[in-house]
């Protein structure tokens, strides 16, 4: 690490030690007994997080922090925090276990300083609340000092996480911040109610037996959301599977798909769809060449004009790809996509000659991303052609084979990007599928006469 980074982290963990100073000297009204308590379940929320995404976890630490904040206030709750970060023990996705003593010191002091921090500053600022507005527990207003105090947590928390990425590995804090910490919002929203039954519960005269009574069930729900997602882990082994197939019958196209699912979704996403929608055009986009598993590869591969019979074949292959995943629990969407993603704006598409109004905006978006990938890469008849070549094509053909305004923005993206050559699609099909949301493309049917003849179809 560099000087500068070293001194930064330095500083923040020296912070961070003062306040746990000051809150060891300050605590007053719970028993030790009590802190062991509170100590054990904040740390046990902190080895039981549940994956689901890469590096994202759910953890309910921030409704055990919330629980104690109402009811022993800052220094206990900080000094909690503090100590969960300590003793815990995580099994990871890989199986490996992380804790304090293999994880490198400088980690650990950033997690430290982060949750140290971040508890003592949100909850100086619910106790500022509390006394400057005379607000008691049970006053009306209580939901608001509890949002702010959770919004103040959120923000140190995450501004926290990216200043320290930042530290250690010079990744810019803004960008950061916005790629990592948004998606945590809806956790913190559903751990307030959470945070506040733990609280009323430990009011009772037994109430340290009761919440530990609660921890059955919660172990028991995070068990069945771990089966979840590993069901959902099973799905995008189906897919990778699916799209080694694929590129395993034809040399040419190995990469096209995810070529494919990553215009599909730069386009999506610029097109401020959904996230479940985006995360099921990559679906298709990896598996739209699905139904060219029933197509000879004499056809798939010949490097002269295709025969209408040929032709014919080649046609059925969204049909084909439907039969296949029939029996899929694919969405809606993700079907239809595949099936239709080679209509046209106009009509005479196939494999139902629909016209734009009768098409999806996915399967158009599908259908371009498709084409463009099929243009710039290099066919057994043909060679690729340049980004600016396609860019053209995209142009001509707007509102005649491509949706007019998936066409203008992906002539816009394509416009922006720096550099002529393809991208490289290498990452795991998990991490497309799922980063950030999702979906898929297909390849066009062109008649081009750009100096020697080109084969009618680019499939």
């Amino acid at each position: 690490m560099k000087k500068t980074s070293i001194f930064l982290l330095s500083l923040t963990s020296i912070i961070s030690l003062f306040m746990l100073v000051d809150c060891i000297y300050n605590y007053a009204g719970a028993t030790v007994y009590q802190l062991i308590f509170w100590i054990i379940i904040a740390s046990l929320c902190e080895s039981l997080p549940v994956y689901f995404a890469k590096n994202r976890v759910v953890s309910v630490t921030l409704a055990v922090l919330l629980a104690l904040q109402l009811s022993h206030g800052t220094y206990l709750t900080t000094i909690v925090a503090a100590t969960s970060t300590v003793f815990y023990i995580i099994k990871t996705e890989d199986g490996e276990f992380k804790h304090t003593f293999n994880l490198p010191f400088y980690k650990t002091m950033a997690n430290f300083s982060n949750f140290t921090i971040s508890t003592y500053l949100s909850g100086l600022l619910y106790d500022f609340l509390m006394d400057r507005f005379n607000i008691t527990i049970n006053n009306p207003y209580m939901v608001i000092v509890v949002f702010l105090y959770f919004a103040a947590t959120f923000l140190l928390n995450t501004i926290l996480v990216s200043v320290f990425l930042h530290i250690m590995t010079g990744s810019k804090i803004i960008k950061t911040w916005l790629q990592n910490s948004l998606w945590c919002l809806p956790n913190y929203a559903a751990i307030a109610p959470i945070g506040y039954f733990l609280y009323v519960l430990y009011q009772n005269p037994m109430g340290i037996l009761y919440i530990l009574m609660l921890m059955g069930p919660l172990l028991l729900a995070r068990y069945s959301f771990k089966l979840y997602l590993e069901s959902k882990e099973q799905y995008y082994k189906i897919i990778q599977t699916l799209t080694a197939v694929i590129e395993a019958k034809d040399e040419y196209t190995e990469g096209h798909s995810r070529r494919v699912a990553y215009y599909v979704e730069k386009i999506a996403e610029r097109m401020r769809l959904s996230p479940n929608r985006i995360e099921s055009l990559k679906v298709a986009a990896l598996l739209h060449d699905i139904g060219k598993i029933g197509i000879e590869d004499s056809i798939l591969q010949k490097p002269g004009k295709l025969t209408n019979s040929e032709w014919e074949k080649i046609r059925q292959h969204p049909r084909i790809g439907i039969r296949i995943l029939d029996e899929v629990a694919f969405s809606p969407v993700i079907k239809d996509a595949i099936l239709h993603h080679h209509e046209k704006y106009t009509g005479g598409g196939y494999p139902d000659g629909l016209d734009g109004k009768r098409v999806s905006l996915d399967a158009f978006i599908l259908g371009i991303a498709d084409a463009y990938d099929a243009i710039t890469s290099d066919r057994p008849y043909r060679n690729a052609l340049s980004k600016e070549q396609a860019v053209s094509i995209l142009r001509e053909e707007r509102g005649r084979q491509f949706h007019p305004q998936v066409a203008d923005v992906l002539i816009a993206i394509l416009e922006e990007e720096k550099s002529d050559v393809k991208q490289d699609m290498g990452t795991d099909i998990k991490d497309l599928v799922q980063n950030k949301y999702l979906q898929s493309a297909e390849e066009a049917a062109f008649t081009m006469e750009s100096g020697e003849n080109y084969k009618k179809t680019d499939w």
